[in-house]
């Protein structure tokens, strides 16, 4: 998850990077299980207030050049990989991909059994001593020594400022925080070595953490892991690369008020449970874009 944003004083047509709603983030902060309560029913006060809310800011983001021009060029992108042969049958999300609470269907992703599978250490013992990261081990221990990752239950996010950005959440010795703590460690390295608010470093930030994320798991599960959890780390991943494609496309459909230009797999309520869609309008662009610079191998993807 991006640096906790903070609210842009320019004027919403010249933005110079995707800033955080205000109410949006205080309400999953402070009232999550009345959203996700209202979500599943498909009604309520606060859902309605949010879901106007995403209507509003996409509707100042609009009128912005550099944010069309964003989106139409990583649309074009998004339909090139989604066309080619080799991901025909991975990357297109369907319904029977998604979490089902009853018959409602939730932007969750249906199988992550592997983020369940236990490590042998939490994260921030294992990630300092990967290979991957010998030539960062201290800045990376400094990272992990200065966040706070003994709060269970907190999504893992990062926070602070980006010269001093650290980690808040809960670890534990599974292959989800070790995931969670990887992504957020790909943000604060990037952020801490070129500090910066702007769009650029919003996408190259994401660009790292997601790929940090892929690698030091896919690394970890090689040197300690079987290569059946291999395959289903390597499966979970493109699952994500999924939701972010899609959730980009279904992003920019609203953005144009083309709402039929995207299948519809679940209600308008039940996409609040995908946090970033109401906290950071517009910033479905940066996720799909960092899934694009992982999904563009010159042989495709690997089985």
């Amino acid at each position: 998850m991006p640096s906790a944003p903070r609210p842009a004083h320019r004027p919403a047509h010249r933005p110079a990077h995707l800033s955080g709603d205000a109410r949006a983030i205080a309400a999953y902060r402070d009232q999550r299980r009345l959203l996700q309560k209202e979500a599943v029913l498909g009604r309520g006060e606060l859902i309605e207030t949010l879901l106007a809310g995403r209507r509003t800011r996409l509707a100042e983001l609009r009128r912005s050049t550099w944010v069309r021009r964003l989106f139409d060029s990583t649309h074009r992108q998004v339909r090139q990989i989604l066309a080619h042969p080799a991901y025909a049958r991975i990357l297109p999300l369907r319904r029977d991909m998604l979490v089902c609470l009853a018959e409602l269907a939730l932007p969750l992703p249906a199988d992550a059994v592997i983020l369940s599978h236990p490590t042998h250490a939490p994260a921030a013992e294992i990630l300092p001593r990967l290979p991957q990261l010998r030539h960062r081990r201290a800045l990376v221990e400094r990272i992990l020594d200065e966040s706070s990752l003994t709060l269970p239950g907190t999504p893992f996010r990062t926070v602070g400022e980006p010269q001093s950005a650290v980690i808040l959440g809960g670890d534990a010795p599974t292959v989800e925080a070790l995931a969670g703590v990887a992504h957020e460690l790909g943000h604060c390295l990037y952020e801490r070595t070129r500090p910066g608010t702007g769009i650029r470093t919003q996408l190259a930030s994401e660009r790292l953490a997601h790929r940090l994320e892929e690698q030091l798991v896919a690394a970890y599960l090689a040197e300690h892991g079987s290569p059946e959890e291999g395959r289903a780390w390597w499966a979970y991943q493109r699952r994500v690369d999924s939701f972010n494609l899609y959730f980009f496309e279904l992003e920019r459909a609203l953005l144009y008020e083309e709402p039929a230009a995207v299948p519809e797999l679940m209600p308008e309520s039940a996409t609040s449970f995908r946090e970033s869609l109401f906290i950071v309008p517009g910033c479905q662009a940066v996720y799909a874009r960092a899934s694009l610079a992982r999904l563009a191998p010159p042989d495709g993807p690997r089985p």
